[in-house]
């Protein structure tokens, strides 16, 4: 199964990099641009209807192991996944050689530092013509570098492929538009280096980005890009949101040590 061409990595709208990770995995699947807007109407459906989530934020595997098993395309359900577990970086090798011959889609949770995001960034501002050489070249020494992964980050994104030459994990990553053309980025993981970011998700994410101290979300988009009101997690699930602000805007994560294999329902 080939890997998604750049262009068609999407660029996510919000809290939301679980959705665009879903959609990028179809896409991997072969799901045309003509069957997207259903498959997007779907999942705002879906995570419009779910307590377990706000703002179109995944953060436990069965979340998003339902998202995908929700998605219905002419009234049958369509998409099949299941969560596969691993705790060294020799398994996970073995999962994403399988999962290609085999033409399944692997999303992954993984904390994404912020050496990552200025790297990417600063692709897209050389780009334009913005920054030098050196300052990308830093960036990316700096990125290699990382070692320190927070729990707080964390993101999803597919696994687009492996580097015949370096044999990294390449994903594709719907964080941000850096090129502003449309579309997401391809970003790079050693497997040791992606093993950790996973593993470190043991822990809580930080609502501090997203939610005022009243739990009022400010400038948040839904998949469609349509704004949620501020009021969107209060009315949804407001014992979940109390128990939040309780804990300084901090949430047990349940994302560790797995990934979700999907497939097309067969």
């Amino acid at each position: 199964m080939p890997p998604l061409p750049l262009h068609r990595i999407p660029a996510q709208t919000g809290a939301n990099c679980g959705l665009f990770a879903i959609l990028a995995g179809a896409r991997r699947l072969g799901y045309r641009e003509s069957a997207e807007s259903a498959l997007v109407a779907e999942l705002d459906r879906l995570e419009k209807a779910d307590p377990r989530t706000f703002i179109g934020e995944v953060l436990s595997i069965g979340l998003l192991l339902d998202l995908i098993r929700g998605v219905c395309l002419d009234g049958a359900p369509r998409l099949a996944a299941r969560a596969v577990p691993f705790s060294t970086p020799a398994v996970l090798s073995a999962i994403i050689r399988d999962a290609s011959q085999n033409g399944a889609a692997l999303l992954i949770p993984f904390a994404r530092p912020q050496s990552y995001d200025g790297y990417y960034r600063l692709l897209g501002c050389q780009a334009r013509g913005e920054v030098t050489d050196a300052q990308v070249v830093a960036a990316r020494q700096a990125k290699e570098a990382e070692t320190r992964f927070l729990a707080a980050d964390a993101h999803w994104a597919l696994i687009n492929r492996v580097d015949g030459t370096t044999g990294t994990v390449v994903l594709a990553d719907s964080f941000e538009d850096v090129w502003g053309t449309g579309h997401g980025y391809e970003a790079d993981f050693s497997v040791e280096k992606l093993t950790a970011a996973n593993l470190a998700l043991d822990g809580c994410f930080d609502w501090g980005n997203f939610l005022d101290e009243r739990g009022r979300a400010w400038g948040v988009y839904d998949i469609r890009g349509l704004a949620y009101a501020p009021s969107t997690p209060r009315l949804k699930n407001p014992d979940r949101l109390e128990e939040i602000l309780r804990n300084d805007r901090q949430e047990t994560l349940d994302l560790a040590g797995r990934l979700v294999l999907m497939e097309r329902m067969r």
